[in-house]
């Protein structure tokens, strides 16, 4: 009965879907079902599924995968307000994130001085060590201090946010949509990976908080302390599935970057915009096209030209006219 309607579902949705959103849901409801079923007593909860009538238990499998499926919906919708949360967009934020720029510029001043040491060649194998596990945390940290998040996700985030306008004077907002129809199919491939991996993982992270605390306060409530064994543990995991979506996140953030340094020019020549001359004036030349793409201000002094022998297919491209 349920084997047809999971293959007839498995026919209507995406896969990604299932695996990414359906499952998590199903894994956090099935876990639910086991807590209860300790609770009363497995031997009593089969007995009690046994004795529905056929058409009963039919009813209660279609409403049990309903509720999973609306679960999974409800996943999806709140996506970007939970990864806002995990991002560290809490009422206090702005006084964690300023902890944390306290302790950003401490490690940043830390890494001046080893810099310097190894310069001067006075710096011993131990500050070496040091300043590599400084270069390793400080690559998925904003430059700025006063841009730091309250949690280590939020700063890689961010620091992948500001990388291309920093470097490339590209605001991300603005350009990623012109962006990622340029990649090629192998970096669009990873980068879906990637954010899917992301994304199974704080979902898991948020509903296995949410196992460990609810039913932990039902089984406390009923007295029934040897099952917290099947609730307590949830919420140490929970923790370690944040981690490891961080540790996710530099992944995707570093395909992310990898997307601006290898394409951007694709994005410059099918607009017909000149590109930048040199990476010293990268960044004014950058801003300008954002600037343009905002509002259409900017471009006073563009011009189009056809240049077949340089596109080899005809294309218009532009230059910038200099009378």
């Amino acid at each position: 009965m349920f084997e047809e309607f999971w293959k007839s579902l498995g026919g209507s949705f995406d896969e990604r879907w299932l695996l990414n959103t359906f499952g998590p849901a199903l894994v956090f409801w099935g876990a639910g079902l086991w807590v209860w079923a300790q609770l009363v007593g497995l031997e009593n909860a089969l007995q009690l599924w046994r004795g529905y009538a056929s058409e009963v238990r039919l009813f209660l499998g279609a409403a049990g995968l309903l509720l999973v499926f609306f679960t999974a919906v409800l996943l999806e919708a709140f996506e970007g307000a939970m990864l806002r949360f995990y991002e560290g967009y809490w009422p206090t934020w702005r006084a964690l994130a300023r902890r944390r720029a306290r302790d950003l510029r401490r490690k940043q001043e830390r890494r001046r001085v080893l810099r310097t040491k190894i310069a001067i060649d006075q710096a011993t194998p131990a500050d070496r060590a040091e300043l590599a596990r400084l270069d390793s945390d400080l690559a998925h940290r904003p430059r700025d201090p006063d841009r730091s998040m309250p949690t280590r996700l939020g700063d890689v985030l961010r620091t992948a946010e500001d990388y291309p306008r920093e470097r490339y004077g590209l605001d991300p907002i603005v350009f990623w949509p012109r962006l990622f129809p340029q990649l090629s199919d192998p970096l669009r491939q990873a980068l879906g990976s990637a954010q899917d991996q992301l994304d199974l993982l704080l979902r898991l992270a948020t509903l296995t908080a949410l196992h460990g605390l609810i039913w932990s306060i039902v089984v406390a409530a009923h007295g029934r302390w040897g099952v917290l064994w099947w609730t307590l543990p949830a919420l140490p995991l929970a923790w370690l599935l944040w981690r490891s979506a961080t540790r996710a996140a530099v992944g995707y953030t570093t395909l992310f970057r990898s997307s601006f340094d290898l394409h951007r020019f694709d994005v410059y020549r099918h607009m017909h915009w000149p590109p930048p001359t040199s990476p010293q004036t990268e960044r004014a030349h950058g801003a300008e096209l954002i600037l343009f793409l905002l509002d259409g201000t900017g471009a006073s002094n563009v011009v189009y030209e056809q240049n077949s022998e340089r596109e080899g297919e005809g294309e218009a491209t532009g230059r910038r006219d200099n009378t």
